[in-house]
């Protein structure tokens, strides 16, 4: 299975410091290394405090799939991640000289 970065862009309900220690919890970072997942950026936007981005690396698909899940919604939201409207980019390398 090929490794994706999933971007994610969308609105926060708390403070960008409220969103990383959720981010960074001991508890958080335990399922996402189960799901084999790395959070490897976590931005504010400079002109919106209440909007982030997370870039993250994993198993194609995985993200993906959670992100766009109904059923997941509330986990997503627990963090501060507003769930309506979460611009999703995913990018994935297939080229095999690099």
């Amino acid at each position: 299975m090929a490794t994706e970065i999933t971007v994610l862009d969308f609105k926060l309900s708390n403070t960008f410091e409220e969103y990383c220690t959720h981010m960074k919890a001991p508890e958080q970072q335990a399922m996402f290394k189960e799901m084999g997942v790395k959070t490897f950026y976590i931005g504010q936007c400079k002109d919106d405090p209440k909007r982030a981005t997370v870039m993250f690396e994993g198993p194609e698909n995985i993200l993906y799939d959670i992100f766009t899940n109904p059923e997941t919604k509330t986990i997503v939201e627990a963090s501060g991640h507003i769930y309506e409207p979460t611009t999703i980019t995913r990018w994935i390398n297939t080229c095999p000289n690099c």
